[in-house]
């Protein structure tokens, strides 16, 4: 406890500091890769299934239902300028890695004015030794996190599973994020493009996969009782989303199995 606490004041002081030195802090802050973006959406016209397809880039950690829209978080590891359109709003995020900021052609020549001024020399070594030790106390406990974290791949249907088990049953939003958890795992499956398309397309979409001729009755079941609770006002009890949490689960099992028997 002693430790964390430490760590907190070093943070705290880190994040002064690195302000104070930043001049243009208020007014723009860079994102990194892993950095979680979070956002305010002021309109309740889109659905959390539209709002996850315009963030589709990027790993959706939350979406929040609030009285005027939506509050959502993401994070990407992948550096870049993203844009996301909602309505006439244009977006655009720039996800910096930590190396671009790094300019540097040829052998480093120090500047004469840096020479000149002895407190920023001061401050930057001053920000340097603070950012060393917070890294390294930051690390220490990263360290230990990841000891106990398995290094491996999660296959198509792990990572399914795992976001389908996240979710709450009292969540208002409950067959509108599971829906689109499915979908998630048959587009990685059979590099299709289905988010944001109704059942009927997304039914027309998968006839054209052979490997699901004898499983695709089933999806079209499940998906049509599905629709029945988001669209047609009827509240569904805690027992009935569970029978239909078991049906999905089963039916991604058996599409792994078909997957698996297929190649």
């Amino acid at each position: 406890m002693n430790i964390r606490k430490g760590i907190c004041l070093l943070l705290v002081f880190f994040l002064f500091f690195a302000g104070a030195l930043n001049r243009v802090f208020a007014e723009e802050r860079n994102i990194y890769i892993g950095d979680v973006i979070t956002l305010q959406i002021l309109s309740p016209e889109f659905s959390a299934e539209e709002i996850a397809e315009k963030f589709r880039d990027f790993e959706i950690l939350e979406i929040k239902k609030e009285k005027s829209g939506y509050t959502v978080s993401v994070q990407t590891f992948e550096p870049g300028e993203y844009t996301i359109l909602l309505k006439s709003r244009e977006i655009v995020i720039n996800v910096k890695s930590t190396l671009e900021d790094i300019k540097r052609d040829g052998i480093f020549e120090s500047d004469k004015q840096i020479g000149q001024s002895g407190f920023l020399f001061f401050s930057r070594v001053l920000f340097c030794v603070c950012a060393g030790i917070f890294v390294l106390a930051g690390g220490f406990l990263l360290f230990k996190k990841i000891g106990r974290t398995k290094a491996k791949i999660q296959t198509p249907l792990e990572l399914f599973f795992n976001r389908c088990v996240s979710l709450s049953e009292e969540d208002e939003n409950y067959f509108v994020e599971l829906t689109y958890y499915f979908k998630q795992y048959l587009e990685i499956l059979y590099k299709v493009k289905i988010i944001g398309k109704t059942s009927a397309e997304i039914l027309d979409e998968l006839k054209e996969i052979k490997k699901l001729g004898g499983i695709l009755p089933y999806i079209r079941e499940w998906m049509l009782e599905c629709d029945r609770f988001k669209f047609a006002g009827i509240h569904a009890q805690t027992e009935e989303k569970k029978a239909h949490y078991v049906k999905l689960l089963d039916l991604a099992k058996n599409i792994d199995r078909e997957e698996e028997g297929a190649t």
